[in-house]
């Protein structure tokens, strides 16, 4: 896969984040929350949706049956 300068750039920016909030999962969330209420606009949060296993994520290994 080649270099993409731009996928490197949003890398670069996330880790400089992450960095600043010392690689903090809940610092880096709060930081987030608090930049969304600072600016005005309206976020919408959808309730979490249940995931309904389907045959295939139930028997991973069915369909690869040896005889």
């Amino acid at each position: 896969m080649r270099d993409d300068p731009i996928v490197a750039e949003v890398r670069a920016i996330r880790d400089e984040l992450a960095a600043q909030c010392g690689y903090d999962l809940k610092e880096i969330f709060r930081q987030i929350w608090e930049q969304q209420a600072e600016s005005g606009l309206k976020y919408v949060r959808y309730p979490a949706r249940r995931v309904v296993p389907t045959e295939d994520m139930r028997a991973p290994n069915a369909a690869r049956k040896t005889g």
